[in-house]
């Protein structure tokens, strides 16, 4: 299709346009230093329901291309375009009368087209979700084993990709139950999911011990009633207007158009099960929300806005909106300025090489933000903060989503310390950057 050369193209000229962030370094960070693939999956329960699919896709392309930023963030290009596949399969599948429309929706979707942009695994996830349901649309219509092993093959992926994707295989095997009742297809898909789970088993109960020991030093979070609103507000990447034109548009689709009224259902249910699952499984599990989560029921959304337009007169306007409304969102996030680690970095090492004293060293606010600096500079001198009084120089590097209370501990440990600032620098650029205050005895 041309819509999908033209989108590609756009999506490889735009990969280097943002510096990498926070969540994107601290993957590449183990994924880079990893020596081998034994190394990488030793790394990979670290983050909390890690899963090790994604890493060893950007693991595979370090070690064959070299590192860049457009090498580690090629596959989600891969995987989007795919999937844009994927949506126009299932959309014909589905008997969608401009099936074309429904892979724009999807294409310039904001979270799509930010994670088609990003060195994270969820491009692939939905990819593998997409072709789960086109495989069991195929699997219903012309019942065999292949399609079943085929089937299970995908949701194992999906599993190995974002573990919540199997989410929509659970809303297949409700959609078989209440509509299908055919007892071979609902028998072959049946165990083909629960092949699947089976296979991810062993995983799961490593992730699982792992991040029940984090929890248990005490991060865990919660999921409140503001939480929640993060996914009517981040979903469609349009805020609260653009989640209320996406419903009304949702129901339009499901209410009046020609659309068959099973295949109105599969799409309902594998948008909505994911949607009430995926808040259930955060809070079980003390895992913080993200609208990224369910960046597969995008899947079925764009299918559905699309169907709109199956409707007489008025019905474009709605999909017409939404696309214009997705486009702007688009353009306001590649000219939003990105997270400016690397000038940091490099910024914090010329620092404590011109401060040329032996007992210089760096602190940082929060701890954990040394990752992103040592990413770029792994030569930066980290202060051993239970002998601090021994230095000369220090350089605190700030992280620019900090407020002021969050620094004052280390502030008045410098002070204990018997330092004093004499310097605040901040990296210059259009990045949101992290700011460096130089103490000296």
């Amino acid at each position: 299709m041309v819509f999908l050369g033209f989108y590609a193209l756009a999506l490889v000229l735009l990969l280097p346009s943002k510096p990498l962030w926070v969540d994107e370094i601290i993957d590449l960070g183990g994924v880079r230093n990893a020596s081998d693939v034994s190394g990488l999956l030793a790394f990979v329960p670290s983050n909390a329901g890690g899963v090790p699919l994604g890493y060893l896709v950007d693991f595979a392309m370090i070690r064959t291309f070299g590192y860049s930023v457009s090498v580690v963030r090629f596959p989600s290009v891969l995987f989007t375009v795919l999937t844009c596949v994927g949506v126009f399969t299932l959309a014909r599948q589905t008997g969608l009368r401009w099936p074309i429309l429904a892979v724009v929706a999807y294409a310039i979707s904001p979270m799509t087209f930010r994670y088609a942009l990003e060195a994270r695994p969820y491009a692939q996830a939905a990819c593998w979700s997409v072709f789960a349901s086109v495989m069991l649309l195929s699997l219903v219509q012309r019942p065999s084993g292949g399609k079943a092993a085929g089937y299970s093959v995908l949701v194992a992926a999906g599993l190995y990709t974002q573990p919540y994707s199997i989410f929509v295989p659970v809303a297949h095997l409700i959609w078989l139950v209440l509509v299908k009742r055919q007892s071979r297809p609902v028998w072959l898909a049946g165990t083909a999911v629960a092949l699947a789970s089976f296979s991810f088993l062993p995983w799961f109960f490593k992730i699982h011990s792992a991040w029940q020991g984090v929890v248990s030093s005490g991060v865990r979070f919660t999921v409140s009633g503001r939480d929640l609103l993060v996914i009517p507000h981040e979903l469609m990447g349009t805020g609260y207007i653009g989640a209320g034109l996406t419903l009304v548009a949702v129901l339009v689709a499901l209410g009046w158009s020609p659309m068959r009224s099973d295949d109105k259902f599969f799409l309902g249910l594998c948008a909505l099960i994911p949607v009430v699952l995926v808040p259930a499984a955060d809070a079980i599990f003390g895992y913080f929300l993200a609208a990224r989560q369910l960046i597969f029921v995008l899947v079925s959304i764009s299918i559905l806005i699309a169907a709109c337009a199956g409707l007489r007169r008025w019905g474009l306007l709605l999909p017409a909106v939404l696309l214009v409304a997705m486009a702007y969102e688009d353009v306001r996030w590649v000219r939003r300025p990105g997270e400016g680690w690397e000038p940091a970095a490099s910024q914090l090492s010329q620092l404590t090489n011109k401060i040329a004293d032996p007992g210089t060293c760096a602190m940082f606010v929060p701890s954990g933000a040394r990752t992103m600096y040592l990413f770029y500079e792994p030569h930066i001198g980290v202060c051993d903060e239970s002998i601090l009084a021994t230095f000369v120089a220090v350089a605190l590097a700030i992280s620019p989503d900090r407020t002021s209370s969050a620094y004052a501990d280390s502030r008045q440990e410098l002070e204990r310390a018997g330092f004093r600032k004499v310097d605040d620098v901040t990296s210059s650029g259009p990045q949101i950057n992290p700011r460096i205050e130089v103490y000296r005895k």
